[in-house]
């Protein structure tokens, strides 16, 4: 059996929810990649996938910096995927972390659209449990029900919010904490401060849940934080959160 670049997501932070398939793909690793986008900043994916890895498996740590010229990223992007690249000629069973699914704004994709054609069939992606099904499930309320419908917005300073706010059902809200104060400043506008749930590090034992956040500013959200916009609001589902 020919070796394989595997794509795996290990869930948001709690290490139960590691799928299974998940954790015997880890087990026959040779290398594994972990994803970081400082130098020395740690991983959240690699704490919860250590126990499942080979005692001498070889530990890549890759930068994908979030560098202001879109070229310099390109490149960096490109010469990260060469690394992986080199170690499939290798003949290595290679791994690549990610919190999350593996295909939701995850930074394995931009490996994939990256390397040579010739490698495409040496590649296996792992799903993992996004923010916010974890949200769902874990504060016990619906994302969609019957005919609504969902969209999931990576807010940037081009965003409409307001128009988002009026055209949707439901909004999966990611990357709130870069423009936190812009969303904050959308749903005081609209009146819909009542209708969303805001997680942030869900899963960890730093969590912190709010339905709230009048009193929040962009220094006070991490960076693992999601938010969900219902238009019908929450407060039929907090009896089973609260």
């Amino acid at each position: 059996m020919t070796n394989k670049f595997y794509g795996i997501g290990v869930g948001v932070g709690d290490p139960e929810q590691i799928t299974i398939k998940a954790v015997n793909t880890l087990k026959k690793l040779d290398v594994v990649i972990v994803p970081e986008a400082k130098k020395a900043e740690g991983s959240t994916a690699y704490e919860i996938a250590k126990e499942y890895l080979k005692d001498d498996i070889e530990i890549v740590f890759m930068e994908f910096p979030m560098l202001k010229n879109p070229l310099d990223r390109i490149e960096g992007r490109k010469a990260n995927a060469r690394v992986v690249e080199k170690l499939l000629d290798e003949g290595k069973n290679v791994g690549f972390l990610t919190i999350g699914d593996t295909m939701t704004y995850s930074t394995y994709v931009y490996l994939l659209e990256n390397m040579e054609d010739r490698y495409k069939s040496m590649v296996e992606t792992i799903p993992g449990i996004s923010s916010f099904a974890d949200m769902s499930s874990r504060f016990n309320f619906p994302i969609v029900m019957g005919d609504e419908s969902l969209k999931i917005i990576s807010i940037n300073e081009d965003t409409d919010i307001e128009k988002e706010l009026a055209d949707s059902e439901n909004i999966v809200f990611m990357k709130v904490m870069r423009n936190f104060n812009k969303l904050k400043e959308a749903l005081i506008k609209t009146n819909n401060m009542n209708n969303i749930i805001m997680v942030s590090n869900s899963g960890k034992n730093t969590e912190e849940v709010f339905y709230d956040i009048t009193y929040l500013n962009k220094e006070d959200i991490p960076y693992f934080t999601t938010m969900i916009f219902k238009k019908g609001g929450f407060e039929e589902w907090k009896k089973f959160s609260l």
